[in-house]
């Protein structure tokens, strides 16, 4: 058993950033997606300019946030 997660942490050591940047980024993907309809239809009812800009307010925020979690890597 040891010698498997010693193989496995090995092989993923190259690789762990990327994985951890992808699992990050699908979320906001799905999220944004699911958000261009609601921006496409938002802005033609009432009162829904406002409520289509809080949604892109929260969007950038939550992008924002996911974008200072991660730290430099070694030696940059």
């Amino acid at each position: 058993m040891h010698t498997l997660l010693t193989t496995t942490a090995t092989l993923l050591r190259g690789r762990q950033r990327p994985l951890v940047i992808a699992l990050w980024l699908l979320p906001l993907l799905v999220v944004t997606a699911c958000c261009v309809p609601a921006l496409l239809v938002l802005p033609f009812w009432p009162a829904g300019h406002t409520r289509a800009t809080a949604l892109v307010q929260h969007l950038r925020e939550w992008s924002l946030a996911l974008h200072e979690t991660h730290s430099p890597a070694p030696g940059r």
